[in-house]
């Protein structure tokens, strides 16, 4: 998959959306939480980061007004001496409990990236995979615009997506200027379906991870059947 310009898009106009992108490619290695196929740091980015990044922030400039030389001769310094700052950040998180309903100011963007991130790996994961299926393909050495739609139905299959995959995919609208016999490739044909899986918004990670989904499942009910024999 082509690597994404991460600095651009730190420094896009939107820079609360491109700050949130990055904080979430961090992660290198993918460790899911035990019994799901959730990721840890997904899982914290949906429900810890949105409190707790402004409480840092918050925090920051509270201790810039502590320091600064400008305003400290303005505070109490009993103030400044009982200054904590964990015990700062700890009221600011209980403050701010969602599930208080308190309403945070990066909820909704986190929980968007999060959706949107987990795509992401999901391609990035099964590039190998995808590209061994491929190979079995007839017209894997001469992969043309016009073998698109062949190889497409295959791969729904593959992922047993129902024909999620089929009724979403429109070649034309990815290739519109590209002639129907001319060579397109695997590297070229997956890094376009990487990039239209995490720009659209009709399929779901639960929709391209569907296969994933029901092996955990059946691994799961082997294992229960396996204890229940023991």
């Amino acid at each position: 998959m082509a690597r994404y310009d991460e600095e651009a898009e730190l420094f896009a106009e939107d820079f609360q959306a491109g700050y949130v992108k990055n904080l979430l490619r961090l992660q290198q290695d993918v460790i899911k939480i035990p019994g799901s196929e959730e990721h840890y740091d997904i899982y914290l980015a949906r429900t810890l980061y949105p409190v707790l990044l402004p409480g840092i922030e918050l925090l920051s400039r509270e201790i810039d007004r502590m320091t600064n030389k400008d305003s400290a001769n303005k505070i109490d310094p009993s103030i400044r001496a009982r200054f904590n700052p964990c015990i700062f950040l700890a009221e600011y998180l209980m403050r701010n409990n969602p599930k208080h309903g308190a309403k945070l100011e990066y909820a909704d963007l986190f929980e968007q990236f999060a959706k949107v991130e987990k795509i992401r790996r999901f391609f990035q994961a099964k590039r190998q995979k995808i590209f061994k299926h491929f190979t079995l393909q007839e017209f894997n050495s001469n992969f043309r615009k016009s073998d698109i739609p062949a190889y497409i139905k295959s791969l729904d299959l593959l992922l047993l997506m129902d024909r999620k995959l089929i009724e979403a995919f429109d070649v034309e609208e990815l290739w519109p200027e590209v002639p129907p016999n001319e060579t397109v490739g695997f590297d070229g044909f997956y890094d376009t379906l990487s990039r239209w899986a995490v720009e659209q918004s009709d399929l779901t990670y639960e929709d391209f991870a569907k296969i994933d989904f029901d092996r955990s499942s059946m691994l799961t009910a082997f294992k229960k059947k396996s204890d229940s024999a023991v």
